[in-house]
């Protein structure tokens, strides 16, 4: 008799069986929608950035902008963070060679070693805060972002 090896399944398989599960339940209508489209039409309310963002978006964009949006979110991330280590990783370097100082032949003492994470922490830090407060320049142009893709969202629903 041969029977499904739950045992032998690896994590992913599990992953996937639960998105199948998932899946047949909100087609089934078993679970809601409701909440989350909900939470979609007020984000898509929201009209700011660019004009580009502001468009009117029909079923067969909004599908293709949904569909472009899932495949390559998981690559802007990863850009996202290389991106992101990388900067922290050359001006901590960079903040590292003004702070330290090495002792001279001529009998001149070096500053004292401090740790390398004092100087990643200090870089990253700043990076937040300027992030933070650079906020005006960029936050509007995300929420319309934001706004179109949730649009395009409820466009391929309906």
């Amino acid at each position: 008799m041969a029977v499904w090896p739950f045992r032998s399944m690896s994590r992913s398989h599990w992953v996937l069986l639960a998105l199948v599960v998932l899946f047949l339940c909100i087609y089934l209508g078993l679970l809601s929608w409701g909440r989350v489209q909900d939470s979609l039409e007020s984000l898509a309310a929201y009209s700011s950035g660019a004009q580009v963002f502001q468009a009117k978006v029909d079923r067969a964009d909004a599908i293709f902008i949904v569909f472009m949006f899932l495949m390559l979110s998981p690559l802007l991330v990863v850009a996202l963070g290389t991106t992101i280590a990388l900067a922290g990783a050359v001006l901590a370097g960079f903040l590292e060679s003004l702070v330290r100082r090495p002792a001279t032949p001529g009998g001149t003492p070096g500053t004292p070693a401090l740790p390398d994470w004092m100087f990643t922490v200090v870089v990253y830090a700043a990076l937040a805060l300027a992030t933070f407060f650079s906020r005006a320049l960029w936050l509007p142009e995300f929420q319309g972002l934001l706004s179109l893709i949730a649009r395009a969202i409820l466009a391929a629903y309906h």
